[in-house]
């Protein structure tokens, strides 16, 4: 028999079913399979997922929380549209956050650190689907993120993360219907904030993670279809 722990607690750790189901609707919903504005029926999601329908209520309410759906006042689901207003604000948070976690990141990064990046930078260059693309260009992020070795600037990261991918699928998808090479964007941005974590250059870093995102809101909401 296995001993107990001093205070006869031992932690558990599970994945419940809940999680399980919203990361499928976030994924489909960030892939634009279901799309902005659209419906979203508890009990059409449980029957389609073969689960009863309190996962699925769980699972809609951390949705909720991520800022990807909203309820009316009857309760009703659907998934959120952007305005201008909305993309104003999380590229504002995204430039405090981002900027603050680039900084700590040049001073505190390491070897292992700058692998995991250097291995996500590899990927995103082959990379042709265009899902994945806004799946690696959001993990380049949350590795600085990861860097940064900032616990609570972190929990700030996450409460704009799946809205800040959403948007960002949803422009690599135009790109891709225009003919507009959908990577290209990301690794320009990406490769010179690399390589300024490299060298530990702080300012560098600061300076090129903020030209990368300022980049990102000039041509995001440039035409209508990419910001609603």
């Amino acid at each position: 028999m296995s001993s107990l722990p001093p205070n006869g607690l031992q932690a558990i750790r599970r994945s419940t079913l809940a999680e399980e189901v919203a990361a499928q609707v976030r994924r489909a919903i960030i892939s634009g399979q279901i799309a902005e504005g659209s419906q979203v029926s508890e009990p059409k999601l449980a029957e389609q997922l073969h689960v009863s329908r309190v996962p699925v209520r769980e699972a809609l309410a951390e949705l909720e929380h991520d800022g990807v759906v909203v309820f009316d006042h009857r309760g009703r689901c659907q998934v959120r549209q952007f305005t201008k207003a909305d993309f104003e604000e999380i590229l504002s948070l995204r430039l405090n956050l981002e900027l603050m976690s680039v900084k700590l990141a040049a001073e505190k990064v390491t070897s292992q650190d700058l692998a995991l990046l250097k291995s996500n930078l590899d990927a995103l260059e082959e990379e042709k689907d265009v899902t994945n693309i806004s799946r690696l260009d959001v993990e380049f992020h949350d590795l600085i993120m990861q860097a940064a070795r900032h616990e609570r600037l972190r929990v700030c990261w996450h409460t704009v993360r799946t809205q800040f991918e959403l948007l960002l699928a949803k422009a690599h998808r135009w790109q891709a219907a225009n003919d507009i090479p959908v990577s290209d964007h990301a690794l320009r941005g990406h490769r010179p904030i690399f390589r300024a974590l490299s060298a530990g250059d702080p300012e560098k870093a600061v300076q090129q993670m903020q030209k990368h995102i300022r980049e990102w809101a000039e041509w995001m909401p440039a035409d209508e279809t990419t910001v609603a």
